[in-house]
């Protein structure tokens, strides 16, 4: 089987890469950056949402493609426009080669979403083709890298945990081997339509950091935060140019969370 990742540098998108490479199919690798090294049925191709790209001779060669790429919101740089019409236009060459076109949603992509990225995604999954393409809503992905690792490393490290808004947000986690053994599942099973890939089960953002830090053997202090207080000084910090773990972009995001009854899709999707 031929299958192309875009984003394949990404956390999920190497995964994918490197559960299909050892399965012996021939993966394109869709991303800016070419590798230093490629394995055996390993090809690379030059691929960026922000500019034109002219894969249609390398769509018409693959099985699969799956969309994991996504241009983060800058100013000024229209990342609206650029994610909105750069996989509109991958989705329909796929459609015109009979190729299987999988793209990757969130829980936090909503009708009331804040949350550029929620917003993008959400507009996303209304205009691509359900009966012929596959989305999936993805829960917060945990494995060794991505939003999860982060928050690891931060309860980890820090003596004092801010609860933004409380740590209440209800969360949903899936595994990045569940996310790549269900994707598996779909291109095997030819599987299209919209489903939500999370765990049934809800925990609150002050559990997760409870829990990770009782993996670490740590005793940290947790503070709550109103939201107001972490706007005004996240953004400050944005103004100074200074990095800072939460992005007004993620708080956006928390402002929104909310849970979502998965149970149905989990078993339809064939998951234990």
């Amino acid at each position: 089987m031929r299958i192309a990742i875009t984003g394949s540098n990404g956390f999920i998108g190497s995964e994918l890469a490197k559960h299909f490479l050892s399965q012996g199919n021939e993966v394109v690798l869709l991303q800016r950056k070419k590798p230093e090294t490629l394995s055996v049925n390993a090809h690379y191709f030059h691929f960026d949402l922000n500019q034109e790209n002219n894969l249609t001779e390398i769509i018409s060669s693959l099985d699969v493609l799956i969309h994991t790429a996504y241009v983060p919101e800058q100013k000024g740089n229209n990342s609206s426009k650029k994610n909105l019409e750069g996989t509109l236009a991958l989705e329909k060459i796929c459609a015109e080669n009979k190729v299987q076109f999988i793209f990757f949603s969130t829980l936090s992509a909503t009708d009331d979403a804040i949350s550029t990225y929620g917003k993008h995604k959400f507009e996303l999954e209304n205009k691509l083709n359900k009966t012929a393409s596959l989305i999936l809503k993805l829960g917060l992905v945990t494995g060794s890298h991505g939003l999860y690792s982060r928050i690891k490393k931060i309860v980890e490290q820090s003596k004092f945990i801010p609860l933004i808004g409380g740590g209440n947000q209800p969360e949903q986690t899936v595994s990045v081997e569940q996310v790549v053994s269900t994707v598996a599942l779909c291109i095997q099973q030819k599987t299209t339509g919209l489903y939500f890939l999370a765990n049934p089960k809800v925990q609150t953002l002050k559990e997760i950091f409870a829990r990770l830090a009782a993996e670490a053997e740590k005793k940290p202090i947790f503070i709550p935060v109103p939201f107001f207080v972490a706007e005004i000084g996240i953004r400050l910090l944005e103004l100074l140019h200074i990095a800072s773990p939460v992005t007004t972009e993620n708080l956006n995001g928390l402002k929104r969370m909310r849970a979502f009854d998965t149970k149905a899709d989990w078993n339809k999707l064939g998951l234990p």
